[in-house]
Formats: structure tokens, C-alpha cells, sequence
């Protein structure tokens, strides 16, 4: 097929929703994948709204995903779209603030299988596919780090430290092949997350996250180059 085709992880939440409706919009075939079916059924109909792409949904609890179901999730993207040009990370895990001795076990090894170990292994298993396309292009959400490498960030932070040596080591080994790989801070935005961050804050005083999804659109689009990286929106 000609159309280009992404994957969006997170498709459900504030970002992933608004990604996913640009990029149908756009005329790309749009793999959206989400733990939350509810979140995952209404962003589908938002994406589908005046849309020229596919849209096809992909419920996956990344929390205990093994290694297979992400092999499964590649090999049904090819068989249904021909291929795969693009996979944005948008999922995350993010419950409360917490102190690091409040922190339950299962808890932060929940958090960093969602937030680190899932990128990396989609990420890595997605490169077969990227190799194939013109312009294959990774994108990982970061945070900003100052912040969240503060007291309280937990697991959320640490992993968002390390996401952020990850994103490079892509880079750096993907250079050679093409595959463009770029880690993406947002900015503050509307989202559940930030509301469970920040309980005080009216969410209408942050920037809808439609704007950050265009831009990356543009970047996915080859209508704007990022030079560096880590970009900040």
C-alpha cells in the first residue's frame, strides 16, 4: 500500500488521541494502541472524523506484554498496511506522587515495564520494519528532566531518565540505516497525567495537546527537520 503507516502507543490518552486524529487526517494508515479500551474506542471515533487514513484499533495492556505480543502487533501491521513508516511512544504510567519508601515493588517494576522496558522492545522489534520504509522515523516521549528527576517523581522519573539514554543509543546505532529516531518533550499539556500530578491546577490553563500532536505531524510529514535529537515543542 502507499499510504504511510505509524504506530502510536498511548493512542487513548491526551497526546496519543490527538496524534492519532492528525495522523488519520493526514491520509496515514494508524495503529492505535492502548491499555484502556474505553479511552481507546472514543479516541478511534475522533480519529475517524473526516479522516482520508485507516484507523485500526490495538488494545494492549504494555504492563504485561511479552516479547511474542509485540512480534504479533508488527507481523498484523504489515499484513494489514504493507508495512510500517513510523512509531511514536506515547504510553505511559504515572499514578502519584510518592515517596520513594512508599513505593510498592510490583508498583515500580509496573512503571518501569510501561515507561522503559515495553519502548525499548517495540522499539528494537519495530527496526526490521522502519529499514524498510524511505523516511522510517522512532519517537519517544521525555519529560522534562529537571522536573521530574525532583523528589516525589519515583519511578516515572527515573524511568524518564533512562528513556532519555535510550532514545540516544537509538539514534546513534540507527544513524547508518536511515531510521531517524528523536526523543520529543511536549511541553506542559492537558492531560489525565498532569491532573494526577497536579491536582490543583484548572487542566484548561494548559495548552491542548493538538498542538504538539501538528507539530509532530509536520516532523513525520517532512514539512519541518529536527536537527537535534531531543526536541522541545
Amino acid at each position: 500500500m502507499s499510504a504511510n503507516t505509524i504506530i502510536i502507543t498511548g493512542a487513548g490518552g491526551g497526546l496519543g488521541s490527538s496524534l492519532a486524529a492528525a495522523a488519520v487526517k493526514a491520509g496515514w494508515n494508524t495503529v492505535m494502541l492502548d491499555c484502556n479500551t474505553r479511552a481507546l474506542e472514543q479516541a478511534y471515533d475522533r480519529a475517524l472524523e473526516g479522516g482520508s487514513g485507516e484507523a485500526a484499533l490495538y488494545p494492549m495492556d504494555l504492563a504485561g506484554a511479552a516479547p511474542e505480543d509485540f512480534e504479533t502487533l508488527l507481523e498484523s501491521t504489515e499484513a494489514e498496511f504493507g508495512g510500517l513508516d513510523a512509531l511514536v511512544q506515547c504510553a505511559a504510567r504515572f499514578e502519584s506522587l510518592t515517596p520513594l519508601e512508599h513505593f510498592q515493588p510490583e508498583e515500580w517494576l509496573t512503571h518501569m515495564q510501561v515507561n522503559l522496558n515495553a519502548a525499548w522492545l517495540l522499539g528494537a522489534r519495530s527496526l526490521t520494519l522502519l529499514r524498510q520504509s524511505p523516511h522510517g522515523r522512532i519517537l519517544f516521549l521525555l519529560e522534562d528532566l529537571g522536573k521530574v528527576e525532583g523528589a516525589l517523581w519515583g519511578a516515572y522519573g527515573v524511568g524518564k531518565h533512562a528513556l532519555r539514554a535510550l532514545v540516544n543509543q537509538f539514534h546513534l546505532e540507527c544513524k547508518a540505516s536511515g531510521v531517524e529516531v528523536r526523543g520529543v518533550d511536549p511541553g506542559p499539556m492537558a492531560s489525565a497525567l498532569r491532573t494526577r500530578a497536579y491536582h490543583s491546577e484548572n487542566p484548561r490553563t494548559q495548552a491542548d495537546p493538538s498542538g504538539a500532536a501538528a507539530e509532530i505531524m509536520a516532523y513525520l510529514e517532512g514539512e519541518r527537520r529536527w536537527a537535534d535529537v531531543f526536541v522541545k515543542l
